[in-house]
This record gives structure tokens, sequence and C-alpha cells, in this order.
């Protein structure tokens, strides 16, 4: 291959697009898979089946590692969605982790403070509701 041909023009290993090849598992997996979509084509095609199927499992969790508590929700409100999600277990995290993740997401900002005033707003109402509906 000459020097000035880019990444694009390299040949790599056959993907599921080639009719020579059969169609192993692991290529089908890897072309639905999020990750993979989102590499340069050419990067894809220099991967060979061990390494796809590698890189699937690092990027997937099995299970195994989930918390205990993980609640995910998504709430429409004026014709958008947000999304909620509340995830609780065992800290498993370094203390240098945890330390950088205070100063990346700090706790106290404008939305969090908005959020909870809200949230104690709606619980607020909502006693008042079933005390207003006491005999």
């Amino acid at each position: 291959m000459a020097p000035s041909d880019g990444p694009a023009e390299q040949a790599g290993p056959a993907t599921a697009t080639d009719p020579q090849d059969p169609v192993d598992p692991v290529t089908l997996t890897v072309e639905a898979n999020w990750l993979f979509a989102r590499l340069e084509p050419w990067i894809l095609d220099t991967l060979n089946p061990e390494q796809k199927e590698a890189l699937h499992r690092a990027a997937f969790d099995t299970g195994e590692n989930r918390p205990p508590l993980n609640i995910r929700v998504s709430l429409p409100f004026l014709r958008r969605h947000f999304y909620l999600t509340v995830i609780g277990g065992e800290e498993r995290r370094s203390r240098e982790r945890r330390n950088h993740d205070r100063h990346r997401y700090p706790l106290r900002t404008a939305a969090n403070i908005a959020f909870v005033v809200g949230i104690g707003a709606v619980l607020y109402m909502m006693v008042l509701v079933v005390l207003g509906l006491q005999p």
C-alpha cells in the first residue's frame, strides 16, 4: 500500500456485507451493537471476531455487576420527555474516582435544587390531599 493511502482504503477482513464470506453470529451481534455502529467502518474491518466479541463483552454488562436499586423512568412533560434515573447499591468506586466525580458532577446545582424543591412541593400537596380526605 502506498503511504498516501488513507485508512478508508486499507484492506481488512471481510465483513457480513461481503457475499463471499459466511456470516458468523459474532459479526451479526457486532453490527447490531451501538458501540460498533459509532466506529469507522475501516476500524471495524481491522478487528477479528475474537476482538469484536471481547469488545462486546467489555461494553455490555452481563448483569452480575448491576446495582440492586436500578430505577429508570421516562416522564412526558409538555410535549417533551425527561428521564429520571435512581441507582443505588454498595459503593465500589475508588476514593480517587469519587473525588473526581464529586467535582465533575456537583450535587448543589440550580437544576438539582429545583428538582428537590419540586419533589418536596408535590409530596407536600399529596399529604394535604390525603389529610383533606380524612373525615
